[in-house]
C-alpha cells in the first residue's frame, strides 16, 4: 500500500511537471499531432477500462496513469485552441491513433466534449480534485460511447 502510494505521488508529481511544461509546447504540426494521439490513446484505455469494470479508478495505476495523459493532452489542447493549425493536427493525431473509437466522423464532438470539461485541470497540490477529474472522463467516455 505504501508504494502503491508512492507511485501515486511520482505520478501526480510528473503531471504537473508535465502539464506545465504543455503550455510552453510549440505549436507545431507534428507536436500537436503526438499530443493528439496521446491524448487518443490514453482515452481509448480508459474507454475500454469503463466498459469492462463500468467505472475508471485512480486506484489502479494505469486508470491514472491514462487519466494523467488525458489531462496532459487537453491542457495542451486548451493552451493552442486559439491556433487553427494546432486544431486541425490535434484532431489528425486522434483520428490517426484512434482506431474505430475516434473517427473523422466524430473527432469535433469528442473534442469539443473534452473541450468543455472543468475537472481535467489535474493540479498536484489539490489531489481532492480527482473526483471532478474523474468524473469529467466518465462524462467524456459516455460522449464517446454514444458517438459509435
Amino acid at each position: 500500500m505504501k508504494r502503491l502510494s508512492i507511485i501515486l505521488m511520482c505520478f501526480a508529481t510528473l503531471s504537473f511537471v508535465s502539464c506545465s511544461s504543455m503550455k510552453s509546447l510549440t505549436a507545431s504540426d507534428a507536436a500537436a499531432k503526438a499530443v493528439g494521439q496521446s491524448t487518443a490513446n490514453a482515452l481509448i484505455g480508459l474507454y475500454k477500462s469503463y466498459k469492462a469494470n463500468g467505472t475508471i479508478s485512480l486506484s489502479n495505476t494505469t486508470d491514472l496513469t491514462n487519466a494523467l495523459a488525458l489531462a496532459t493532452g487537453y491542457t495542451g489542447y486548451r493552451s493552442n485552441q486559439t491556433n487553427s493549425s494546432y486544431k486541425t493536427s490535434f484532431a489528425a493525431g486522434m483520428v490517426a491513433a484512434g482506431g474505430s473509437l475516434i473517427t473523422s466522423a466524430n473527432v469535433n464532438s469528442v473534442i469539443n466534449t473534452m473541450n468543455n470539461l472543468t475537472g481535467l485541470n489535474v493540479n498536484a497540490s489539490n489531489i481532492s480534485q480527482n473526483v471532478n477529474t474523474v468524473t469529467s472522463i466518465i462524462t467524456l467516455l459516455q460522449a464517446l460511447g454514444t458517438a459509435q
